[in-house]
């Protein structure tokens, strides 16, 4: 289907393009008549203005940049919908570059069809392979923020850090043990998930082991044990070895692979085993049971985040920002089962 242009909009209303260009920017003067044949012409002809014809005489193209790990990431996923409403509701369109593979040539592919695009500014979750990225976007001298993570010992052209806006895992994780401790339950663990990804799961895991260790009467038995890291079908059988009958998930694609494994086995959420998850996706209200999680404020992230962005494309000097992580109790949490030898 052909598009109609503003010449066929100027024809068929009987005035000039310069007439239909004002009428579409509110600009200089323009009969109400005239005016509402040019509405009625665009309606008719279901004409959109060309953005691109308008940023080649702008300095401007009301494009932004969000650079995210992986769009099947339900996490990601939700993040970059909520950057994008808010951008939109700015009047900016977003592009969304994902990179599934992390693979350095389709980073840098990715960043050229960005910055061929003219974007105004960029938002990016930063990745263990993001150094190039950012360079290539800090050196021209781009507004950029980072959301849900820092970017690790990177700057932007002034040398200063990238603001960033991200969640404190500190109060959730606490609200989360003392949800466990309170329900009975003595040896847990923690699956912090993939450490080398970020330095978000290192700080989750470092937190919780700062926070457990004031805590009297519970432990972790696999502390010293076991490798932290993602995880593996063979940790239900380690747990049930272990009689640990509480685990908490630093990343929620773990706790959906083993909330999978558990039922394979006829294992029951909040009875046989209580789990806790990072990250409140939708998923985790309508599971049967329902899944305790520790929100990152995933909403006000996605907002804040576009709100720093705006005040450095203004010009205005921006700090980084750390929302608080809240704990939500559901069914996934209950007594620890009698035989585990914990409290009844």
């Amino acid at each position: 289907m052909a598009y109609a242009t503003i010449r066929d909009v100027a024809q068929r209303a009987g005035v000039s393009v310069s007439t239909v260009s004002r009428a579409l920017n509110d600009s200089g003067r323009i009969s109400p008549a005239t005016r509402q044949r040019i509405n009625q012409v665009i309606h008719d002809l279901h004409y959109v203005p060309d953005s691109r014809a308008r940023s080649m005489h702008s300095a401007h193209s009301r494009t932004i940049g969000l650079l995210i790990p992986d769009i099947r990431n339900s996490y990601f996923a939700d993040l970059a919908y909520l950057i994008q409403g808010q951008l939109l509701n700015h009047g900016f369109q977003t592009l969304i570059c994902t990179s599934t593979q992390g693979d350095p040539g389709e980073d840098r592919a990715q960043v050229r069809n960005l910055l061929g695009q003219h974007i105004d500014g960029a938002i990016i979750v930063p990745g263990p392979r993001s150094s190039h990225t950012l360079e290539e976007l800090t050196r021209r001298g781009l507004p950029l923020v980072c959301v849900d993570r820092a970017a690790e010992g990177a700057a932007g052209r002034d040398g200063r850090a990238i603001p960033c806006v991200d969640a404190d895992p500190e109060p959730g994780l606490r609200q989360a043990l003392e949800d466990l401790h309170a329900q009975g339950h003595r040896r847990i663990t923690l699956v912090p998930g993939p450490l080398k990804e970020s330095a978000t799961f290192r700080e989750r895991l470092d937190v919780y082991r700062n926070l457990l260790a004031g805590i009297e009467g519970m432990d972790d038995p696999l502390a010293d044990q076991v490798e932290p890291g993602t995880f593996d079908p063979d940790m239900i059988d380690l747990w049930a070895r272990q009689g640990i009958s509480g685990v908490l998930f630093g990343s929620s694609l773990d706790a959906i692979r083993a909330i999978k494994t558990a039922q394979s086995r006829a294992i029951s959420i909040g009875e046989d085993l209580s789990m806790i998850t990072f990250d409140d996706l939708p998923v985790f209200r309508i599971l049967t049971p329902a899944v305790s999680t520790i929100s990152q404020q995933i909403d006000t992230m996605g907002t804040r985040c576009v709100d720093m962005l705006l005040a450095l494309m203004a010009g205005s000097p921006v700090r980084s920002v750390r929302l608080q992580t809240s704990y939500r109790h559901c069914a996934s949490v209950g007594r620890p089962p009698a035989h585990t030898g914990q409290d009844p």
